[in-house]
């Protein structure tokens, strides 16, 4: 019998081809599912990053107008500089939900403060603006479907066979705004 007729070795290599196809586009297609994720999350524009920035161009204002009130003392307007600093230099999505939740708080400790001080109408206004406009970040970004499609995705990958193609791969998981 010739190789080329030998019926156990063509299965065995139109299995190896089969399973080769699957781990390489099954992977691929993973890989783009993941990164497709992750776009829905630093798109420019209508994302959660895009609020993030929001709110820290929000709080930079807000800082800006308690900093220049009389009497202000620079404790809260640190605090505030300190947690923008943060969200921006965090990288992962898990240190940017930690990021944004001590900016949030030193934003509110800013707000109480900021509202005691005597500022002109003027500033005033604009604070109370940019906290609205800081609070409505964040109420859209509860209500973003990052987190929904980030566990679709992670569920699926857990199924079969994307499971065993995401362990031979090294697909991981999409990280959770949260």
């Amino acid at each position: 019998m010739k190789f080329t007729e030998n019926r156990p070795i063509a299965c065995a290599a139109l299995a190896l081809v089969v399973a080769g196809t699957l781990v390489i586009g099954g992977g691929n297609a993973l890989i783009d599912q993941k990164k497709d994720v992750q776009a829905a999350f630093s798109a420019p524009s209508e994302s959660i990053s895009a609020e993030l920035k929001e709110m820290a161009d929000n709080a930079v204002v807000m800082n800006s107008i308690v900093a220049n009130a009389e009497g202000a003392e620079s404790e809260k307007t640190d605090a505030v500089s300190a947690a923008i600093d943060a969200l921006n230099r965090a990288e992962t999505i898990p240190d940017r939900y930690d990021a944004a939740q001590a900016l949030n708080a030193a934003v509110e400790d800013l707000y109480s403060y900021g509202s005691n001080l005597k500022l002109s109408e003027t500033d005033a206004g604009d604070f109370r603006y940019k906290y609205k406009n800081f609070s409505s970040a964040l109420l859209r970004i509860s209500h973003d479907s990052y987190n929904e499609q980030a566990a679709a995705f992670n569920e699926e990958k857990r199924g079969f066979p994307a499971g065993l193609i995401s362990a031979v791969r090294g697909i991981g998981d999409a990280a959770l705004y949260e």
